[in-house]
């Protein structure tokens, strides 16, 4: 009995199709007792025939075929314009931020940014280079200094600069600004001074760029969301 009961089980679950699966049960069964194989073959009159699943998707939105560099393209001119807004003055301000010329030698773009000022516009040149340990900004409208994505990018990838904390938390997020909806969104939040200090959070949408950022600091808050964008 305990004979027939291994030769049946590894005829159940040897990975064969149905036709051949049949003909490994019908071997076990010609080799056993004939009262218990009858018995049996009565009982699998009435059995739910056995099938393998078919392979499930495991796939929940945290992975992307975007590569990195598309969700920031320096090697393109462009302009783009954010509303600006911040609890250290009233309205909305301007920021204009313009893509000029592309090194291929260095892997860096030239950037002129301007922020509109009711009196006086303020205008600052910095640059963004694409370097082994990702994309990095000598400035950036709202924090300074950073690095805009990291290399490789992954889904939760941690990295820290200074006492700051950022993460990639999502490769799929969707984004409402005023310039439009966007699918599949970069989105990276960051622990200021590890969190003591604050956060902040930033989007950037495949082929565009950056379209949406927001600092949640102790002492001020500020964002800026893309409203127009001209890639030439």
């Amino acid at each position: 009995m305990k004979k027939f009961a291994i030769s049946l089980l590894v005829a159940l679950a040897a990975p064969l199709g149905a036709a051949a699966q049949n003909a490994a049960l019908d071997a076990v069964l010609s080799r056993t007792d004939a009262v218990l194989a009858a018995e049996f073959a009565r009982a699998a009159q009435d059995m739910t025939p056995f099938t393998v699943p078919p392979p499930v998707s495991i796939s929940d939105g945290r992975y992307t075929d975007t590569p990195a560099a598309d969700y920031l393209p320096l090697d393109k001119k462009a302009v783009y314009e954010y509303e600006y807004t911040s609890s250290e003055f009233t309205g909305v301000k301007v920021v204009r931020v313009e893509f000029l010329d592309y090194s291929d030698a260095e892997k860096s773009v030239r950037i002129n940014m301007v922020i509109f000022n009711k009196t006086k516009p303020k205008v600052s040149n910095f640059s963004i280079a694409s370097t082994p340990a990702g994309i990095s900004a000598s400035d950036s409208p709202l924090y300074g200094p950073r690095v805009e994505i990291p290399f490789p990018l992954t889904y939760n990838m941690t990295w820290n600069e200074g006492s700051d904390r950022s993460r990639v938390a999502a490769l799929n997020a969707k984004v409402t600004v005023p310039a439009g909806t966007y699918n599949g969104c970069l989105k990276i939040v960051t622990r200021l001074g590890g969190g003591d200090a604050g956060s902040a959070e930033r989007d950037y949408a495949p082929g565009v760029g950056l379209v949406y950022e927001q600092v949640n600091a102790e002492d001020h808050q500020e964002t800026i969301k893309l409203t127009s964008y001209q890639l030439k």
